[in-house]
């Protein structure tokens, strides 16, 4: 998180608050102290953890109903969310983010978007990414996001992979407007919980966690559950879709197992060799045999996949993304 702020430090917005990070998140043309700490959130993979707002006040709402609000007069962390409020008042004007440890009452260093580089100028709607040093006079409070634990789901972090799927893009920093249809998709199944607000345009770790959480419901597990869609569980999200159905399911590990003779692996093996990765010396044929095992190795490989989980043995992640024609 705090890498992806110090990357925009420096950083000058254009005429009338024109800026990438406005038109990341769909306003701009407005101020975007809060779109810029909801980027570093996205860009760095603590979206879950952060949220994504424009609105600091909405922002602020968003951690107390959390449990993650903290005092302006507690001891500040480094990777907090500090909010101001230049009035005194209830309501968060601005807002950045505190890159190193502060006792109470000590000053805060932080990284602020859309504010001036000293004290001239607009301190809430400046002309660019600066490095600040803070009294604690203006500040309301601070969120303290959990990026250990909230942003995820559990102990590892979420898949950071994309495919692409009849033409379009899926996974992470996927953008459009079929990215918004799945996120409601999912919505619509049950499968929301960690939006903190859309779904959409932009797939972000709250999609894939989602996603994730449908995989498992339609049988996947391990790394065929990592939330990065695959041609069989979107056609089964979405719904058939022109040519949704003409690719083979994934009949399971097991079958693969009991050396199967079948129409599917000669499908199998013809796919394999058009994407290049053939260790046949002749066919393929209808009986799996070592020849089928070392070229979906080949194709595992292709894909990302190393070890344990390109042993040629296929699983559904690479059988989806294979596109095997259904016989």
């Amino acid at each position: 998180m705090l890498s992806a702020a110090t990357a925009d430090v420096g950083y000058k917005e254009g005429s009338s608050n024109d800026t990438k990070h406005g038109r990341w998140y769909g306003l701009n043309f407005n101020p975007w102290c809060d779109m810029a700490v909801s980027y570093w959130a996205q860009q760095s993979g603590n979206a879950g953890a952060v949220g994504k707002f424009a609105y600091c006040p909405s922002h602020v709402n968003w951690f107390r109903s959390r449990g993650q609000w903290v005092s302006k007069n507690a001891p500040a962390k480094r990777g907090d969310i500090v909010f101001y409020s230049w009035d005194g008042g209830p309501l968060a004007d601005h807002v950045g983010i505190v890159t190193a440890d502060s006792a109470p009452g000590q000053s805060l260093a932080t990284i602020e978007g859309n504010t001036s580089s000293g004290n001239a100028g607009s301190q809430g709607n400046g002309d660019g990414c600066y490095r600040r040093v803070r009294p604690r006079t203006y500040v309301l409070g601070f969120g303290r996001p959990a990026y250990s634990g909230s942003s995820t789901g559990g102990g590892s972090s979420p898949s950071r992979a994309r495919v692409t799927i009849g033409g379009l893009s899926y996974g992470y920093g996927a953008e459009g407007d079929h990215v918004t249809r799945v996120g409601r998709a999912l919505v619509a199944k049950g499968f929301g919980s960690h939006y903190a607000e859309g779904p959409g345009p932009v797939w972000s770790d709250a999609d894939t966690l989602n996603y994730a959480a449908f995989q498992r419901s339609l049988g996947y597990s391990g790394s065929d559950a990592d939330g990065v869609p695959g041609p069989d569980s979107l056609a089964r999200l979405l719904g058939s879709t022109p040519g949704a159905q003409t690719y083979a399911p994934f009949p399971g590990a097991a079958w693969f197992k009991s050396s199967p003779r079948s129409p599917l692996v000669t499908a199998m093996g013809r796919r394999l060799v058009a994407e290049g990765c053939s260790a046949y010396s002749e066919g393929p044929g209808p009986q799996w045999a070592d020849a089928d095992r070392q070229s979906y190795a080949k194709w595992q490989r292709k894909q990302g996949f190393g070890g344990a989980d390109a042993d040629g043995w296929p699983g559904a992640k690479t059988w989806d993304a294979l596109r095997v024609p259904a016989v």
